[in-house]
């Protein structure tokens, strides 16, 4: 009797480590890339270097590309984004937010870092474009995690907060174009 009701605890233990393991694999909000996306004839391939501790939200436009919001800690992170050629300003948010205006070809790969501004209680922050030398050496000393969202994340994101996130980014792109 003893042996059959510790099998039957150990089974509901095991079942139940079991669901919070893959629970914790399906609540990741983000794909891990195995090879970095690359820019083709139609697309231009957008890398956004940081890390979780600036908690931005990158925007092209109105359209959310990505959050380090809850991404590793241990390591930096770079968002990928494969958007069409042309003029886009995108946005980051975190307890500010900044823009980088960009013209953007095809067949061409842009880097831009997204640094966390040392504040007391609060995380503003910058962006600017950088040079691919300068991706080179920021891959070479960092733990680097390649990163995207899918459009499930981005249509669950829109919806989080009523969304007052789209709201907040439409009033500022008024100020900044």
């Amino acid at each position: 009797m003893v042996n059959k009701r510790f099998m039957l605890g150990m089974s509901a233990l095991t079942l139940v480590l079991g669901m919070m393991v893959l629970g914790a694999c399906a609540s990741s909000p983000y794909i891990v890339l195995q090879e970095p996306i690359k820019p083709d004839s139609k697309n231009a391939v957008v890398i956004f270097l940081g890390s979780s501790s600036t908690k931005a939200q990158v925007w092209d436009g109105e359209k959310p590309v990505g959050t380090f919001k809850g991404t590793p800690s241990t390591s930096m992170n770079c968002i990928f984004w494969k958007t069409a050629p042309g003029s886009h300003i995108f946005v980051g948010r975190s307890t500010n937010f900044v823009h980088q205006r960009m013209n953007l070809q095809a067949n061409k790969t842009y880097y831009i870092r997204i640094h966390e501004i040392p504040a007391p209680y609060s995380t503003p922050i910058t962006m600017n474009e950088v040079t691919k030398q300068q991706y080179d050496e920021f891959i070479e000393r960092w733990n680097i995690r390649n990163i995207e969202y899918d459009n499930n994340w981005r249509q669950d994101f829109l919806a989080e907060n009523d969304g007052k996130w789209l709201r907040d980014i439409r009033e500022y792109l008024k100020t900044a174009k």
